[in-house]
């Protein structure tokens, strides 16, 4: 499947939050927005991560929207997909790697048609964002969140089989204009979504 393909899906997706239950992705940009709006004076991250469990007959991904205001704990948001035959352990963390690609173009396109922004045809997520704070000359929408500290978690990590994917896997999100962090490092994969797996 594509990364196009993934984010429509991704943009479908019902999201498990425990405090709220089920939501759109509409409504967990909100709820990020919201939290965010709680506290305008501490600084904020989000982190999106996927970890998968090969299961009997099937893969089981869960992918994290994680918002951690820094020193004051956070809130997350998650949602699984499933996969019918097996593919390698390669394989399988391209997959992780490619669907928070996805979950981050999501939710950046989300949280543009949230704000009424349109995106021009051609133009990344990425460089329509840029474009936006470049206009405003840094004074964007105080309800836009994303636009920085946000980073892509990913499930590998310099001990053990996955070292040997670090530089393939890091380059292709960095490539993709994103933030990358590994293990130690990469909790919204490695133990958020690792908990509902």
């Amino acid at each position: 499947m594509d990364i196009d393909k993934l984010k429509n899906l991704m943009k479908k997706s019902e999201f498990r939050n425990p405090t709220n239950g089920l939501l759109n992705l509409k409504e967990v940009v909100k709820e990020l927005t919201k939290y965010r709006n709680n506290n305008l004076n501490s600084e904020y991250k989000v982190f999106i991560g996927t970890d998968s469990e090969e299961r009997e007959n099937r893969i089981d991904f869960v992918s994290v929207i994680a918002i951690h205001r820094i020193g004051n704990g956070g809130r997350y948001f998650w949602l699984r997909n499933y996969e019918k035959h097996k593919v390698d352990r390669r394989s399988r963390i391209l997959k992780e790697a490619t669907m928070s690609l996805a979950l981050a173009y999501a939710l950046l396109e989300q949280e543009l048609e949230n704000n009424h922004i349109p995106v021009a045809t051609g133009k990344s997520i990425i460089e329509a964002i840029k474009e936006i704070e470049h206009q405003s000359f840094g004074n964007i929408n105080k309800d836009i969140i994303l636009r920085d500290g946000l980073e892509i978690h990913v499930d590998i990590g310099n001990n053990g089989p996955t070292r040997a994917m670090i530089k393939e896997i890091t380059g292709m999100i960095r490539g993709s204009g994103f933030n990358v962090k590994i293990k130690p490092e990469a909790c919204a994969a490695a133990n958020v979504a690792d908990r509902y797996l």
